[in-house]
């Protein structure tokens, strides 16, 4: 007997056998692949969309045309707007002519203040401090002067009959205005004349934290309380 080396570690493993590694199976073609696994090629979801979409036709206009104006209903409405202005025209001069005025108008320098002549002065007071809180404010600022006028004349109107009753608005300076304060002298006539009269009580420029004398607050009448007596049935 030979003798054996003094140490030989791997001796056991003598007629051992290491299995080789698996190969991957090639990849099939597309066409072949899709009918094994049973997916749907292209051309199939092209097919079974056109399916699904049997029947469904274009509409022939998805628009939504707008109903015709009544002629009749433009035509009142552009005259009753020129008969309220006619009117305020004719009560200015009214009160011209006649040397009344409701309402006691002061100016100092660019401070604007006016009321009804009746009105407590108190209330005039509270108005100028800033005791009366502003309930909504309209600024008119970018609108011409016709404009201005609408716009005003609605916000006024929508503010009483919410029974807002303190207001502020906003006209500006003028500063810029190669003809001065245009729109500042027309908002205190709008208040002053026509139909807007009689829902204010008094005005004054607003402090200088609201705006200053670019700026008005407008104290309106309080809305008529709704009668509670129901006709007979």
């Amino acid at each position: 007997m030979e003798d054996e080396p003094f140490n030989t570690p791997f001796s056991k493993l003598k007629g051992v056998s290491v299995p080789s590694p698996k190969k991957e199976p090639k990849p099939l073609p597309q066409g072949q692949e899709s009918q094994q696994t049973g997916a749907k090629s292209p051309e199939d979801e092209a097919f079974l969309f056109i399916q699904a979409m049997d029947g469904v036709r274009k509409l022939p206009n998805d628009r939504v045309t707008p109903e015709p104006l009544d002629r009749a209903a433009v035509v009142h409405q552009v005259r009753e707007s020129l008969r309220r202005q006619d009117q305020d025209v004719l009560d200015s001069l009214q009160a011209l002519v006649n040397g009344k005025t409701r309402f006691d108008i002061t100016t100092t320098g660019e401070y604007l203040e006016g009321h009804v002549i009746d009105l407590d002065p108190r209330v005039i007071r509270k108005l100028r401090s800033g005791e009366l809180t502003v309930q909504a404010h309209l600024d008119l600022h970018g609108h011409i002067r016709d404009e201005a006028r609408t716009v005003l004349a609605s916000f006024i109107q929508n503010s009483h009959a919410m029974d807002f009753r303190t207001l502020l608005i906003i006209h500006g300076r003028g500063l810029k205005s190669d003809v001065g304060p245009v729109l500042k002298e027309s908002v205190v006539k709008w208040l002053t004349t026509g139909t807007l009269s009689h829902l204010v009580l008094a005005f004054c420029s607003a402090r200088p934290c609201d705006g200053g004398t670019g700026a008005l607050y407008v104290l309106l009448k309080k809305r008529p309380a709704k009668s509670k007596w129901k006709r007979p049935l």
